[in-house]
């Protein structure tokens, strides 16, 4: 009887119980394609995380500097150290998604990373091979113009030995080996150059103009004669900022120096002072040929930054440096990203000594990994001193956290006038 009442029942009821069995089932079969989702995205990030860092492994065997991908290694641990969200259940949706997206920004680190390292090969072999075809072009015409056999004794069979090591390397590290062997070489050679055919017209007619001017007074002859030691003395610091081998420019100037101690007559002198501006012209010549077409210095014990064309002081401004123990680092670096405007966020946590709170600013241009310059609206006093401790009225009294901060409208003027690739010299 209970049997025939169940059969009747189930019988009258086939349709509901078919149809909230079959939801079950699909609920159960969503559930279950939603875990299988959840975890192909955390697969997918954690090898799009492996891609990246393998990406860094070769980046560094290639021989790039950490300080040229040191962003995309923040970024990469920036989007690492994020928590995914709790689970939801019964579908994940939030944590599907912060793992889809978290793979996302890992694949773009890593295309953007290998992007740049192939940037890299390709501009540091042309570079070094641009240095070698310019090492052989120099030699030649050094001999053209007579300079002195001895001088360029040093210089034999370089050229040759520089093609055959640039031939038979492969990465950015051998690359810039061969640039830089060659760096101090062409800086020197092309000194030689400048001084030996500017020796060979001017000395004569500078000492010429300077009579001139002097109409034989010793007085306005020797005045002349320690302006023009001071400029060249000044160009030769500069010189020496970027680098140059200036020393054959420097030996004839402290020949110079030595002369216009002993000089006497207002002929004497004004030899002397044509011969120091010769040398002011070969250096000046020297720097417009060798040094970048624009490039920034930073002076951490002035808390200076200059901007200079082909060797030329165009700009200067007090800065603000880092502070101690997160003193800015010296070196030769270069303006790898320019943005504006842009928000600084404290990579130390909250609590540190070094904590400080989301910082707004116009204009930055990064050049040494976390280390940028730029506007700093929360700082009133710059240059020596503000690097440490010191009292700022309205703002900041202590140096920077690495960074090199600038007054505003200077700031303005460097951004318009720094293109992206700029060097900057940190010293």
């Amino acid at each position: 009887m209970m049997l025939t009442s169940s059969l009747r029942f189930l019988q009258r009821n086939s349709l509901r119980i078919g149809a909230v069995l079959g939801t079950f089932a699909l609920v159960a079969a969503f559930i279950l394609v939603q875990q299988v989702r959840e975890a192909s995205a955390e697969q997918d990030f954690h090898a799009a995380r492996a891609q990246v860092m393998a990406a860094q492994a070769r980046a560094s065997e290639l021989g790039l500097e950490n300080a040229e991908f040191s962003d995309l290694q923040r970024q990469d641990l920036t989007t690492a150290s994020e928590t995914p969200p709790a689970a939801s259940a019964p579908f994940n949706e939030e944590r599907i998604a912060f793992f889809s997206r978290a793979a996302g920004q890992e694949t773009q680190i890593k295309d953007q990373l290998e992007t740049r390292v192939q940037k890299l090969l390709v501009e540091t072999r042309d570079s070094a091979q641009s240095a070698v075809k310019q090492l052989s072009t120099s030699l030649q015409k050094a001999k053209q113009i007579g300079v002195d056999d001895q001088l360029l004794v040093e210089f034999a069979g370089v050229p040759s030995k520089a093609q055959i090591e640039l031939d038979n390397a492969t990465n950015v590290r051998a690359y810039r080996a061969v640039n830089d062997e060659l760096k101090s070489r062409l800086s020197k050679l092309s000194l030689m150059i400048a001084d030996q055919e500017t020796t060979n017209k001017l000395v004569d007619q500078y000492a010429a103009q300077a009579a001139a001017q002097n109409q034989g007074d010793a007085g306005k002859a020797r005045a002349g004669a320690t302006a023009a030691l001071a400029k060249v003395q000044g160009d030769l610091q500069t010189a020496r900022i970027f680098s140059m081998d200036v020393s054959i420019v420097d030996v004839n100037v402290q020949k110079l120096a030595v002369r216009l101690t002993s000089a006497t007559t207002a002929a004497g002198l004004e030899q002397v002072a044509g011969g120091l501006m010769v040398q002011e012209k070969v250096l000046t010549d020297a720097m417009a040929q060798t040094l970048p077409e624009k490039a920034l210095t930073i002076s951490l014990n002035e808390q200076v930054i200059r901007a200079y064309e082909r060797g030329q002081q165009v700009f200067w401004s007090y800065v603000t440096t880092g502070r101690p123990g997160l003193e800015t680092d010296p070196g030769s670096f270069k303006v790898y990203w320019k943005v504006s405007p842009w928000t600084m966020h404290s990579p130390w946590p909250k609590g540190s000594p070094f904590w400080y709170p989301d910082s707004k600013v116009k204009f930055v241009m990064w050049f040494n990994g976390g280390d940028g310059i730029h506007d700093a609206s929360w700082r009133s006093r710059y240059g020596p001193g503000t690097n440490g401790p010191h009292y700022d009225p309205t703002g900041e009294d202590t140096g920077t956290h690495g960074c090199v901060n600038v007054p505003y409208s200077n700031m303005v003027w460097l951004w318009n006038w720094t293109p992206t690739g700029t060097p900057v010299i940190v010293y």
